[in-house]
């Protein structure tokens, strides 16, 4: 198996929690993942830009509430002049969608715009490995490729 990191992120500008309502539709038609260039969490621009990589799977959340299982296909792209609704997203990156939660599954860590997996006995890390495992076996049964 590849060395992938497990991370759950939210995709929201502070103080717009609605926006999360939009996060579906941004991950199927836009297929990115976005952080804002903001000074109150800054320190998790390096983790999205440097430390994630190719590969790494991501599950979207609205809270504690899970949205989607995506994997990075891409590195990281900044966007400063997007005059739309999405502007706020400067660093992106390019993502395919491997599944949507539709049984309302949840973690117990409901905040933070982005964090990495960093204990295997954490109950997050279990939910979203076990997720991505079904998935895997499921690509593999199709003769899918999982990796990029």
């Amino acid at each position: 198996m590849k060395n992938i990191q497990f991370w759950h992120m939210q995709m929201f500008p502070g103080g717009n929690p609605e926006f999360a309502e939009k996060v579906p539709y941004i991950l199927e038609h836009h297929r990115f993942i976005g952080l804002g260039d903001w000074e109150e969490h800054r320190n998790q621009i390096p983790s999205f830009c440097d430390i994630m990589k190719v590969n790494d799977i991501v599950a979207i959340k609205n809270g504690k509430n899970l949205i989607a299982l995506a994997q990075v296909i891409g590195g990281v792209y900044e966007v400063k002049d997007d005059p739309s609704e999405l502007g706020w997203m400067v660093y992106r990156r390019p993502i395919r969608i491997l599944d949507w939660e539709i049984e309302q599954r949840t973690l117990l860590q409901p905040r933070g715009a982005l964090s990495p997996c960093v204990s295997d006995d954490a109950e997050t890390t279990q939910v979203i490995q076990d997720w991505y495992e079904r998935v895997k076996s499921s690509f593999e049964k199709r003769k899918l490729p999982v990796f990029i």
